[in-house]
């Protein structure tokens, strides 16, 4: 008997197209119901068309289905990156990072480092590239830019807890302050900047003892 419209045969799906099917659902899911409540593996294997079962067998567990969707994430982010890089100063290149940081809505890092966090996974890298970026800070202190009596693993920390803090929060500060997120944006990237130029300058500390 012949199918009709509605019984049309599915089409066979590769093991890659299937994982990267599962990400997309899972973060669309993560997206529009929020982090915590979002991932709902049965909902994202029927949104993704494939049993439950697939989810286990490629991915193992959640939280697995979850670092595969950060490595998917963190590599457009660093794809961004290299295609915008320039010669650029410490201070406007930290506060251009902000302003990428927050201008996708559709790519929050962050949040999903923290659903592993919170979920007990003790393995998260909060800091991708750590090295990299401790290398690119002592050139900034070679070009003036960062006072060499600053403690530079320290700053790199403080640096990713500002802007995972607040990516991960915008909306609920922007909502408490009473202004639209793009509004506080600008406000809190200023103060930002001043506290980055302020890096040009010795430690307080350092200066207390002089």
């Amino acid at each position: 008997m012949a199918k009709t419209a509605t019984e049309a045969p599915k089409l066979k799906r590769s093991r890659a197209e299937t994982e990267r099917r599962l990400i997309d659902v899972a973060l669309n899911l993560i997206r529009d119901k929020g982090v915590l409540a979002g991932l709902n593996l049965r909902e994202v294997a029927e949104d993704a068309g494939v049993n439950r079962g697939n989810i286990y067998h490629y991915f193992g567990s959640r939280q697995e289905l979850l670092r595969a969707a950060i490595n998917r994430q963190f590599e457009a982010i660093v794809d961004a990156l290299s295609k915008s890089k320039s010669k650029t100063g410490f201070v406007a290149r930290r506060v251009n990072a902000f302003r990428m940081n927050n201008s996708n809505d559709k790519n929050n890092d962050s949040m999903l480092r923290a659903l592993l966090v919170l979920d007990g996974d003790d393995t998260v890298d909060p800091i991708p590239l750590f090295e990299m970026g401790l290398s690119q800070l002592r050139q900034d202190v070679i070009d003036g830019d960062i006072d060499k009596g600053h403690d530079l693993e320290a700053l790199q920390v403080a640096l990713s807890a500002v802007l995972r803090g607040y990516r991960i929060f915008r909306l609920p500060y922007a909502k408490r302050v009473g202004v639209t997120p793009s509004e506080l944006d600008v406000r809190v990237g200023k103060v930002f900047s001043t506290w980055l130029e302020a890096m040009a300058r010795p430690p307080t500390d350092s200066q207390s003892q002089q």
